[in-house]
C-alpha cells in the first residue's frame, strides 16, 4: 500500500507516541502540523482500508494478572482445517500460524490461569492427526511490541518484570470498555467517561499511570503488517549457549519485531525465538544472514509463516464462571 508522506508521518506519532489529553487529536495535529479534523478523518480512512487493524492500549498480560504461552503442533496437514476451526472460537488463542516444518502449527495462549492452559492444551492432544504438543511458555522477554512506519519497523525493548497490582472492579470495567475499540472522535475521553460512569480526569489520569507503569505496553494504532508492506515474515529460533548475549543484539535489529528466551527440550532444543519482519524474501534472506553473522557458532531454523490463520488480541476480564464445561 502507497502512503502519502503526510500519513506516513501521522503514523509514526498515533504507534507510539499517542498522547493521553481530553483532546488527543488536536495534540497530534499540532505535531505534525494537522487540523483535529484532519487527524480524526485520516485514521478513519486508514481503518476502513485496512492499514490499521486495532485502535487502543496494548495491556501487558503479565502485569494484569495473566499468563501466556506459545505453543508449537505436529499435525497431520489433512486435519489442520478441524483444528483451526476450533481455533477460532477460543478466546485465549489470539495468535495462530502455519509454518514451513515439521511442527507446523504454531499459536499463542493466553489466560487467566494455567489451568486454563492446561485444558486447551489438552484438548488440542485429542484431535485427529496431532503426533505431538510442545508448550513453550517465554523465560525473558528482550524485546516486545512491533511499530511499523512506511520505511521499516522499529520496536521498544522491555524487561520481563511483572508489577505487583490489584486491580480494583472499576479497573476491571475501564478495561473491558477500552478494549471495545477507542472512539475516533473529538473527545474520546469523555465519550469513555460517559460509558462507563467515570470521571473523564480520572479515566486519563488511570491510562498513564498504566502506560507509566507497564500495565499498558503502548497505546495507540496497530497496524496490519503486510498491508504496511512487510509481506514477508518468518519465526527464527536459534540454540547457542550463549542465548542472552544473542538475545541482547538482536533485539537491537529494526527488522526484529520480538525477541524471546523460551523453555526447550529434548524435542525442541532452541531456546532463542526472533520474529521478522522484511519487505521482500530477499530482504529477509538478507536479514537472515546478517544475524547468522552477529552468531556464527549458533544454529538457527527459519520457519517461514505460510499462512495466518488467526490474529486477534486478547480480551481480558471476560471469562466465564463455567470456562471449564465449554
Amino acid at each position: 500500500m502507497n502512503l502519502s508522506a503526510r500519513n506516513q508521518k501521522l503514523l509514526a506519532v498515533i504507534q507510539s507516541d499517542f498522547p493521553i489529553t481530553t483532546r488527543p487529536f488536536v495534540s497530534v495535529g499540532n505535531s505534525i502540523d494537522w487540523t483535529e479534523d484532519e487527524v480524526i478523518e485520516s485514521i478513519d480512512s486508514l481503518k476502513k482500508n485496512g492499514l490499521i487493524r486495532e485502535f487502543g492500549p496494548v495491556f501487558d498480560a503479565g502485569n494484569i494478572g495473566y499468563v501466556s504461552t506459545l505453543i508449537a503442533v505436529k499435525i497431520d496437514t489433512n486435519h489442520i482445517e478441524e483444528l483451526v476451526q476450533v481455533m477460532l472460537d477460543i478466546r485465549e488463542i489470539t495468535h495462530c500460524y502455519l509454518r514451513n516444518h515439521e511442527f507446523n502449527l504454531w499459536f499463542t495462549i493466553t489466560a487467566l490461569n494455567k489451568t486454563i492452559i492446561n485444558i486447551i492444551i489438552d484438548r488440542v492432544k485429542l484431535f485427529s492427526g496431532v503426533s505431538v504438543v510442545l508448550n513453550l511458555p517465554a523465560m525473558k522477554v528482550y524485546k516486545i511490541n512491533a511499530v511499523f512506519d512506511a520505511e521499516h519497523a522499529k520496536c521498544r525493548n522491555i524487561g520481563k518484570s511483572y508489577i505487583d497490582i490489584n486491580l480494583s472492579d472499576s479497573d476491571k470495567d475501564l478495561i473491558r470498555e477500552l478494549q471495545k475499540g477507542f472512539p475516533i472522535v473529538k473527545n474520546p475521553f469523555e465519550l469513555i467517561a460517559n460509558r462507563t460512569k467515570l470521571h473523564e480526569s480520572a479515566i486519563i489520569d488511570t491510562i498513564s499511570d498504566w502506560i507509566e507503569t507497564g500495565i499498558i505496553r503502548r497505546f495507540g494504532a496497530r497496524l496490519n503488517h503486510k498491508n504496511a508492506g512487510f509481506s514477508s515474515n518468518c519465526m527464527a529460533v536459534w540454540k547457542d549457549e550463549h542465548i542472552d548475549m544473542l538475545g541482547i543484539t538482536f533485539s537491537k535489529m529494526r527488522q526484529v519485531s520480538h525477541c524471546y528466551r523460551r523453555i526447550s527440550c529434548d524435542d525442541w532444543p532452541y531456546g532463542l525465538y526472533t520474529m521478522l519482519h522484511a519487505k521482500s524474501d530477499n530482504e529477509l534472506i538478507e536479514l537472515l544472514h546478517s544475524m547468522k553473522t552477529a552468531a556464527p557458532n549458533a544454529e538457527m531454523l527459519a520457519l517461514k509463516t505460510e499462512k495466518e490463520l488467526k490474529k486477534t488480541s486478547m480480551i481480558y476480564f471476560m471469562e466465564d464462571e463455567t470456562w471449564d464445561s465449554r
